[in-house]
């Protein structure tokens, strides 16, 4: 049975000077001056937890349920998707397509594999994608929500405004489809900014991207909002160079992917290091053994007991 856990006090200190350096214009730059930042207080404590997709193990993925449950475990972040409609609205929902996998009509059939670009906000919603799951989520520990809605941005905002709940949020960019409009990558980072600031959130939303012209747009738009480059590997592997060509002062890594010289390097430049998505006692334990300064899992509940 998992039980609703309170953080501790220098847990909520680390988040609280963390949240204090994302609101300094050129935080960034200064950390990289001084060689430290309020990222880097409080590690000796444990990284802090991010929920990924709320906790998808556990929970119905990218839905209120699971931000709510991971928010009661005592998940610091909480990491969820976005895909723009057909109206330029704001869909918190990972695939490209609707994926009848989880989500089914009310009637209990299985939705239509639809691109969501393709679908207005109102007929996302419409969708129940909280009965299924997605078979790499499927196991004993998940529960269902039967009659769980793809959330707008403002819902997840609106219910976690008040929590001291902070947000790892993704711009999913579908590649071209046919009959299908392109995402405007600037309108994309607009929506965001525009709900990121009726909330107040700017020191509690971090941007992640694969496609770096959604951060690049963010950071030209509003700078104060902290953005954090995935992928990286892709490109490079002098990592600080490309997240200063971003602007971005964060950047998912695997172990497989970075050295501790240059986890050391990043940090002390003011860098965040999150770990890649790992849902294991033994992976748990070697990020935060290297100093990581945050775990991304699937399993929320399963992280914090065993950082704790």
């Amino acid at each position: 049975m998992t039980t609703t856990r309170k953080l501790r006090p220098i847990r909520r200190l680390t988040i609280t000077l963390l949240a204090a350096a994302m609101t300094l214009p050129g935080a960034a730059s200064l950390a990289a001056d001084e060689g430290e930042s309020a990222a880097t207080e409080g590690r000796g404590d444990r990284p802090m937890v991010i929920a990924h997709r709320g906790g998808a193990l556990l929970r119905p993925e990218n839905t209120l349920s699971a931000f709510r449950h991971a928010h009661d475990l005592g998940a610091e972040i909480l990491e969820f998707d976005m895909l723009m409609t057909a109206d330029d609205q704001v869909a918190v929902y990972h695939d490209p397509t609707i994926n009848p996998d989880f989500c089914r009509s009310d009637e209990g059939a299985d939705a239509e594999r639809r691109p969501v670009r393709s679908m207005t906000l109102a007929e996302v919603r419409q969708l129940d994608c909280g009965s299924g799951v997605r078979p790499i989520y499927a196991g004993p520990r998940y529960v269902a929500v039967t009659g769980a809605r793809v959330p707008t941005l403002d819902a997840v905002f609106g219910a976690f405004r008040d929590t001291g709940a902070m947000f790892f949020a993704e711009t999913k960019v579908p590649k071209s489809m046919d009959g299908v409009m392109d995402v405007d990558p600037v309108l994309f980072a607009a929506r965001l900014n525009d709900a990121v600031v009726k909330y107040g959130l700017e020191d509690k939303v971090i941007l992640q991207s694969f496609d770096y012209r959604t951060i690049d747009a963010l950071h030209d738009i509003n700078p104060r909002i902290r953005t954090c480059l995935l992928g990286a590997h892709r490109h490079t592997d002098d990592y600080l160079a490309l997240l200063r060509q971003h602007n971005a002062s964060c950047i998912v890594l695997g172990t497989d992917r970075v050295t501790p010289d240059q986890l050391r390097e990043l940090q002390q430049a003011g860098m965040l290091v999150y770990s890649d998505v790992i849902d294991s006692a033994e992976e748990w334990r070697r990020y935060a053994e290297l100093g990581f300064d945050a775990i991304f899992t699937n399993d929320p509940a399963g992280a914090i007991d065993y950082l704790d």
